[in-house]
C-alpha cells in the first residue's frame, strides 16, 4: 500500500495549516506522543493516519507537529512485503528538517531521523545518530525504541532483547508496551524463534484482544509449525474482527491442508 497511499498523503500535506509557534511545549510533546502511539498502531488502515494528523494540527508546537508528521511518513511507506517506498522516507526527512530548523537540540524529535535511516537500510548512519543522541539524552524511551528497532534490524536477538527490556522501563503508556512486545515477537519470528515469538504475540494480544493482526501473527505461527487446527482457530479469530487480505489468504491455505479434517478434526478432537 505505501507507493499508493503517499501518493495521495504527500500533496495534500503542504495544504494543510500547520501550528506556526516555532518552541516546543508541554502540550505539543502530550499530542506528539498521542499522535505517535496512534501510528504505531497502523496496519493498513489509512483512517488510523489521519487521525493522527488531526490530531498533530491542534497541536501547539510547530515543531511537534512536523516531526509527527515525518513520523506518520515513515509508516505510510511501509509496503506490504515490508519493505518502505524511498519517496515516504525521503519526505519524511524533508518534514523533519523542517522540525529541526526551529529546535535542533530535542532527543524526542532528532530520533526521527535515526527511525529513517533504520528503515532505509542506513544502518551505519542510524548508527551515527543514535551515537549522538546517547550523549544527549539516554533516557528518552524513543531513542530506547530506536535502539531496539535498529538491533532487531542487525538481527542481533541478543542486543534486542536487552534493548525491549530497557525501552519497556521508560515507556509510560498501554500502547506504548504493547508495541514493544508485538515488536519483540517480530523479530524473533524473523530469526524463526517461534516459541519465543508466539509467546509475545499471545502476550500482547491478551492486553489488546480487539487487535485483529495480533492474532493474525498468532496464527502464521501456528501455521509455520505446522500446527494447522490452531493456526485455523486463531485465524478465524482475527477475522471475526476485521476482513482483510493476509487473513483471507492464509483461510484459503489452510482450508486446502485441513479440507474436511478442520470440522472432523475439532469433532472428535483431533
Amino acid at each position: 500500500m505505501g507507493k499508493q497511499l503517499l501518493a495521495k498523503i504527500i500533496p495534500t500535506l503542504d495544504k494543510v495549516n500547520w501550528p506556526q509557534h516555532p518552541q516546543t511545549t508541554d502540550l505539543g510533546r502530550r499530542t506528539y506522543e498521542i499522535s505517535v502511539d496512534n501510528v504505531d498502531s497502523y496496519k493498513d488502515d489509512p483512517k488510523v493516519l489521519a487521525a493522527a494528523l488531526r490530531a498533530l494540527q491542534t497541536c501547539d508546537s510547530r515543531p511537534y507537529a512536523l516531526a509527527g508528521v515525518a513520523y506518520m511518513l515513515i509508516a505510510a511507506s511501509r509496503e506490504a512485503d515490508g519493505s518502505y517506498a524511498s519517496e515516504g522516507l525521503e519526505a519524511a526527512l524533508s518534514w523533519l528538517e523542517k522540525a529541526q530548523e526551529t529546535e535542533p537540540d530535542i532527543v524526542d524529535i532528532n530520533v526521527v531521523e535515526a527511525f529513517i535511516y533504520i528503515h532505509d537500510g542506513r544502518l551505519d548512519d542510524a548508527r551515527l545518530v543514535l551515537d549522538y543522541l546517547q550523549e544527549r539524552d539516554p533516557y528518552s524511551y524513543y531513542l530506547q525504541l530506536a535502539e531496539f528497532i535498529y538491533w532487531l534490524h542487525r538481527q542481533d536477538a541478543e542486543q534486542a532483547k536487552n534493548w525491549f527490556d530497557t525501552a519497556q522501563e521508560m515507556s509510560r503508556t498501554v500502547p506504548q508496551r504493547l508495541r514493544l512486545l508485538a515488536l519483540m515477537a517480530d523479530g524473533y519470528m524473523a530469526q524463526g524463534m517461534l516459541a519465543e515469538a508466539l509467546e509475545k504475540y499471545k502476550e500482547a494480544a491478551h492486553f489488546d484482544e480487539g487487535n485483529h493482526w495480533l492474532w493474525h501473527q498468532i496464527s502464521v505461527v501456528y501455521w509455520q509449525q505446522e500446527n494447522y487446527q490452531e493456526a485455523d482457530h486463531y485465524n478465524k479469530r482475527a477475522l471475526k474482527l476485521r476482513n482483510f487480505p493476509e487473513g483471507q489468504q492464509l483461510a484459503a491455505s489452510l482450508k486446502e491442508k485441513l479440507g474436511d479434517s478442520g470440522v472432523l478434526g475439532r469433532l472428535f478432537g483431533r
